[in-house]
């Protein structure tokens, strides 16, 4: 335990880690959303000079939670109401469950010196709690009839009532225990749409006012204004936005007024996978009406506001090393736990989670702790003691909503199995041996709502393991997705886990604080004026939202880029269709800092301009005003800086979270897969034999369609399970024949002699089994697969240097063979039809000829011609094109033939050299379209840590293809 004493002496230095993300910018503003994390149906009160925000926690407890601040912007926890829910056995996973119901849209007021807190659930009816202070304790009672999404009002006359209802709300007079002792008054039906729902009730200089919403996830905010309580009311949109995410309308949150006479209202947003997050609008009273945001839109950064109390930044735990006798306000369980199957006592310093009953699946476990994930993004990690599980047990750290996803150990009675599971379906596994620690990682984005799953022996290596979970927000469970610790049994209970501690790294420090040489997403703006977010149409992946002007004259702005040392470029990306886009620096509104004229280019769908600029150091804020015809044509994607050095990608990396290369495309079942090797970092000295490209397994990638959502399917391969095998698995390819998948790859045999191997699989995303030995009469690298029009199969490899190539001359292997001179006849890449069995040669392999236009084959010394590796093979109008790359000239070349043998006739240049060392590429057919897919180092700079991307193909009307070039 001497860790233990170590982390709570460095908790100081390192707390910046044990924390959730601010939106206080610490300059007088604040950034929305102001909390980014799930905590909806906001009703806010203030009491003296503190603030207080209740939200919807359905089904996990303890619950409703309570936050407290002195600023509307950093809250705390005061209280988790209700402990536990002990209305129904369902509540207990006893039978049933209450996923998607539960507690949910609570109302909060003070009076007379007591808080009240009034909320439904859709089975057991209505209850309110009551409190002398928000740190509780909490007395709750059930209420003679329930209220559906109630406002709780008291009246200035001593008089209480509550507004209720979805579509057609009512008002009832209700006792001191919220008994009615009047029938409900229909005081509003005459509803825009159906769905008005989320009401609270105000007073203010004689006006009764109902702040309510148009519910769903475009929803928007109205306000109904009586001078009776019964009515006749008005209504009137206040809000109807969808700040910086298209389709999200912010809405159904409370009004609250500071001492000072400012008004604001707390109100959600639904950003999917991370669940719906309150954001701080301002408020300004306007002929009587509470006019929500600015300028009719709702603010993303906005000046804080004027409480009359200075508040430190303070942000919401999330970290937690189990050394106290209770756990922190940010865990809850999923549904109420089973008290005597749980401790933070029995081992000092650790959470022990002992099974309790036996569950099919996660989702009928008890004793599920979860935590909320928090945007842009969430990494947690976690250090679990497997040791005393028992046989059926299955324990870990999961992502919880519908789907769900998990990695854990999986127990039998004759070993323990780190597993990977999404969707209730096992993806991968690895065998443990006599470890007892073991960590586990899952790692959020909340921006592209997905997960993905590691775990380590050392915590240090963290290995992925698995596919992606791509995160819903399911109306079946109403909530955000949860990081959750488990412990369940499938046969006896008994067994249990000790769970050392558990971290989360989120955003650190203020938000939209960019760096000018990243690429920012117009969509990212603090502030905008008559422009609108619209779903983003270019392919080049990094942008998923433009911005729109909607008339001449409108704007963004971005408070924080630091330019560093400077730059001497603006590159913006646009759709070329006119106009003009003036950039001003800081508050000089008068002479542009950058001006950019757009071109008007109808059949390009987008492109990069780049601007010559003054080179400025430090922070500074940016604004970009357009001008000329606006439209919907005229889209504004990212910006970035750089200097006249750095050029800029055509396209981005396919996945970040893990380095890609090699790719192999196929179209299998109409969905693009992609079979890339996967780079690791390594301590290896790099050579020109590659030993510093230490591969270990595959990993395998899909797309439903070009620019679509980018799935990664886990380990499909890893070399201990190859059994011939000692290292290094280069690039791979793929082939489907008589419903089996055929994974071949190139490794290392345990005498240091390349060879290709195959697996296979009944699915295109394995796991594959290896077969035992390597192909017979195979040899070297980079085996590329081609089903030809009339069914045959034909294997093309071989790559020089590295690749070995060289040490074969006539299928022989000589291992003291040397490259050729200069002036001799280049060495040949190699071809061999394979037999119906996929897995062996019909015949033996032959050397392919590559000539010029004369028939001549090319000499050593023409290495910006002659074969290095990575071959490729298609067909197009009947023509057999041959791919490869030059190696140590790094281009992508191709020549064609009318036989899969050859000799095939040198062309040109597919792609010119990209950012590293190696290149590599495949080429697929689309629908009526041509891609390519090859890989650069965008996001490492390092030759071994490459990263898999695509652009379009494209074919002149003779048959030759067009050069392409990875930089615009």
């Amino acid at each position: 335990m001497y860790k233990k004493f170590l982390v709570i002496a460095l908790l100081a230095l390192f707390s910046a880690r044990l924390h959730a993300q601010q939106s206080d910018n610490e300059d007088g503003t604040y950034t929305n959303p102001v909390i980014w994390s799930d905590f909806p149906d906001n009703d806010v009160i203030r009491v003296g000079d503190t603030y207080y925000m209740v939200a919807t926690s359905m089904y996990f407890f303890p619950g409703v939670p309570l936050l407290q601040s002195k600023d509307l912007v950093n809250w705390s926890y005061a209280a988790n109401v209700v402990q536990r829910f002990k209305q129904h056995p369902f509540y207990d996973l006893n039978g049933g469950n209450r996923y998607g119901k539960g507690q949910w849209a609570s109302s909060i007021r003070y009076h007379n010196g007591k808080f009240y807190i009034l909320f439904l659930t859709l089975d057991e009816g209505g209850f309110l709690c009551t409190a002398p202070k928000a740190e509780g304790p909490w007395q709750i009672q059930k209420l003679v009839r329930p209220y559906y999404d109630a406002g709780l009002f008291f009246d200035d006359d001593g008089r209480t009532y509550i507004v209720h209802g979805y579509s057609k709300l009512s008002v009832t007079e209700v006792d001191a225990n919220l008994a009615p002792v009047s029938k409900d008054s229909v005081i509003f039906d005459k509803v825009q749409r159906p769905g008005l729902e989320g009401s609270h009730m105000y007073k203010k200089d004689g006006y009764y006012y109902i702040y309510a919403t148009y519910g769903g996830g475009d929803g928007y905010q109205v306000c109904l204004r009586s001078k009776n309580i019964y009515g006749p009311y008005d209504e009137k949109v206040v809000l109807k936005d969808d700040m910086n995410l298209y389709g999200k309308g912010v809405h159904q949150g409370a009004l609250v007024e500071t001492p000072r006479g400012e008004w604001w209202s707390i109100i959600f947003q639904d950003r999917v996978g991370v669940g719906r997050v309150p954001t701080l609008q301002p408020v300004q009273w306007i002929d009587g009406w509470p006019i929500v945001g600015k300028d009719g839109r709702a603010v993303v950064t906005h000046t804080k506001p004027h409480t009359g109390t200075m508040a430190p930044v303070t942000v919401l735990p999330t970290s937690d090393e189990f050394n106290g006798n209770t756990l922190g306000m940010q865990w809850a369980w999923n549904h109420n736990p089973d008290d005597d199957a749980w401790s933070l006592n029995k081992r000092t310093g650790y959470l022990r989670l002992t099974t309790a009953g036996i569950a099919t699946d996660l989702l009928h476990a008890r004793n599920s702790l979860t935590q909320r994930t928090f945007g842009p993004f969430s990494n947690a990690t976690t250090s679990v003691d497997i040791s005393k599980m028992k046989a059926g047990d299955v324990a870990g750290l999961a992502v919880l909503q519908l789907p769900y996803a998990f990695i854990g150990v999986r127990t039998t009675a004759a070993a323990k199995y780190i597993v990977m599971e999404n969707a209730g379906r096992p993806v991968d596994s690895v065998a443990i041996r006599k470890e007892n620690n073991i960590y586990f990682r899952a790692s959020v984005n909340t921006i592209r709502n997905q997960a993905h799953f590691y775990y380590s022996l050392d915590n240090k290596t963290f290995i992925p393991l698995g596919d992606t979970l791509n995160m819903q927000f399911s109306l079946k469970m109403f909530t955000g997705n949860r990081f959750t610790l488990f412990n369940y049994a499938t046969i006896q209970p008994g067994g249990y886990v000790d769970i050392d501690w558990f971290h989360m790294d989120t955003r650190k420090g203020p938000a939209n604080r960019f760096t000018a040489s990243s690429r920012i997403a117009a969509a990212m703006y603090d502030d905008i004026y008559d422009a609108q977010v619209a779903p983003g149409k270019d392919g080049t992946g990094l942008g998923e939202q433009d911005i729109i002007p909607a008339a001449t004259g409108a704007w963004l702005r971005f408070n924080h880029v630091d330019f560093e040392k400077g730059y001497k470029y603006l590159l913006l990306r646009v759709a070329p269709r006119g106009g003009r886009i003036n950039v001003y620096l800081d508050s000089d509104s008068l002479h542009p800092y950058a001006a950019v004229m757009v071109p008007e280019q109808s059949s390009q769908p987008y492109m990069t301009i780049s601007i010559p600029v003054k080179p400025v150091t430090g922070r500074h804020q940016l604004t970009f005003t357009f001008t000329g015809e606006a439209s919907s044509n005229n889209r504004f994607n990212w910006f970035t800086f750089a200097d006249d050095q750095q050029q800029l990608y055509t396209s981005s990396p396919l996945v970040s979270h893990i380095y890609t290369a090699d790719p192999s495309a196929h179209l299998f079942n109409g969905k693009i897969y992609i079979y890339p090797s996967h780079d690791t970092a390594t301590t290896t000295k790099e050579s020109d034999n590659g030993d510093h490209f230490q591969m270990a397994d595959y990993h395998i990638l899909s797309m439903d369609s070009i620019g679509g959502k980018v799935t990664d399917h886990g380990v499909a391969l890893k070399v201990q399970d190859v059994p011939w095998a000692a290292k290094q698995l280069w690039a791979p390819d793929a082939a489907f024949s008589k419903g089996t998948y055929y994974l071949y790859f190139p490794a290392k045999d345990k005498q240091g002699v390349f060879r290709i191997g195959v697996a296979s699989s009944a699915r295109p995303t394995g796991p594959f089994v290896a077969e035992k030995k390597p192909v017979t009469g195979t040899y070297s690298i980079d085996p590329c697969v081609f089903r030809d029009d009339d069914g045959a199969y034909y294997l093309y490899f071989g790559g020089i240097w590295g690749g070995q190539l060289q040490n074969w001359d006539n299928n022989r292997y000589d291992a003291a063979a040397k490259l050729r001179e200069k002036n001799e006849v280049a060495i040949l890449p190699r071809v061999a039809k394979l037999a119906g069995d996929m897995k062996s040669l019909e015949s033996a392999p032959v050397a392919i000829k590559i000539t010029d236009s004369s028939g001549r084959l090319y000499l050593e010394q023409e290495n910006d011609k002659r074969f290095f590796e990575a071959a490729w093979m298609h067909k197009y109008h009947g023509k057999y094109y041959f791919s490869y790359s030059t190696g140590d000239t790094h281009n992508i070349v191709y020549a064609i033939g009318d036989s899969p043998y050859g000799p095939f006739t040198y062309q040109g240049i597919i792609l010119k050299p990209v950012d590293g060392w190696t290149n590599h590429h495949s080429i697929i057919q689309v629908g009526d379209k041509w891609y390519l897919f090859y890989h650069d180092t965008q996001l490492s700079g390092k030759t071994h840590l490459r990263n898999v991307k695509v652009m379009e193909l494209k074919y002149n009307a003779d048959g030759t293809i067009q050069t392409l070039s990875a930089f615009k």
